[in-house]
């Protein structure tokens, strides 16, 4: 399996999934609860840890994004047939590769990649039948089958290689038409959950909004918050992460009043002029997207 990298141009491309960037699926910080549960729209979710361990803040994150991209990009790191992603041979590739910050932390990164595998997410989606009853559709999504994840060289584990096995219903997710982010951004917010929440949501948003839309407080909170959240605490973290998606995408139009988020508009994400001072590692593919299968923006979806 080839696993060696090259350092693309700033404009390399990372990818979400449509369902992360229409509500926030998993915890800012570790809860004090049994679930988490998340709306917007007709979409809601209900977040539930294997026997409490929870997988929470910018390490899952991030390693959804790197799986995606993967996914998307073809590597030969993805085992398709078995719905299984094979991650580097050593911890520190691993964190190059996907943004996540090393800082020696090996145990808490296995750790925590290990409970997000345990993760079950139960999507529901509420509409109108034809006799115009109110009906709902549910999914529970367990996010792994199985996963083997040890960058300890002096392991017997280690010689086995470390992967992820996802579900089908969650690898259906994972290859569902995706949100395409600039890996820069992504990056760049890497130490940020709630700034990397914030971004994925406004690349879709932005994509589909043809004029100016306002988006009320309480609808954000239950869309990336707890309800035992004060509103005012909420609206001061919203505020703060924002703004740090603003630094990293300039042409990003967002106003903040007593009522909400206006969102305008707006030059794309992927066509930002923002730069970062160093390129963008990223595994070699055997394929690449093509111009046939991307829209005139860059924009796929």
């Amino acid at each position: 399996m080839d696993k060696n990298t090259t350092n693309l141009d700033k404009k390399a491309i990372s990818y979400a999934a449509p369902l992360s960037s229409v509500v926030s699926l998993l915890p800012i910080r570790k809860p004090d609860a049994s679930c988490i549960q998340r709306s917007n729209g007709i979409v809601s979710i209900t977040t539930t840890p294997r026997n409490g361990q929870w997988a929470y803040g910018k390490i899952p994150r991030m390693f959804l994004l790197y799986v995606q991209t993967l996914i998307r990009e073809g590597s030969p790191m993805v085992d398709a047939a078995n719905k299984t992603v094979h991650l580097d041979d050593t911890f520190s590739a691993f964190c190059e590769h996907s943004g996540i910050p090393v800082n020696g932390r090996r145990e808490q990164v296995t750790q925590m990649l290990e409970n997000l595998g345990g993760t079950v997410i139960q999507v529901t989606n509420w509409f109108e039948n034809e006799n115009g009853k109110t009906v709902h559709d549910a999914i529970n999504i367990l996010v792994a089958d199985h996963t083997h994840i040890c960058f300890d060289r002096n392991s017997k584990e280690y010689l086995k290689g470390s992967y992820i096995r996802f579900s089908e219903p969650m690898w259906n997710i994972l290859n569902e038409n995706p949100v395409p982010l600039s890996r820069e951004i992504a990056f760049n917010l890497g130490n940020s959950a709630r700034a990397l929440d914030i971004y994925q949501w406004l690349a879709r948003r932005t994509y589909y909004i043809g004029k100016p839309v306002t988006i009320p407080w309480d609808n954000l909170q239950i869309q990336f918050d707890s309800a035992e959240t004060p509103p005012h605490k909420f609206r001061e973290r919203f505020k703060k992460a924002l703004r740090l998606v603003q630094d990293n995408w300039s042409e990003l139009r967002v106003e903040v009043s007593p009522d909400g988020v206006k969102v305008y508009p707006c030059r794309k994400s992927l066509e930002s002029k923002h730069r970062a001072t160093k390129g963008i590692p990223m595994m070699k593919s055997p394929t690449q997207p093509t111009k046939a299968s991307v829209k005139p923006n860059g924009n796929p979806f």
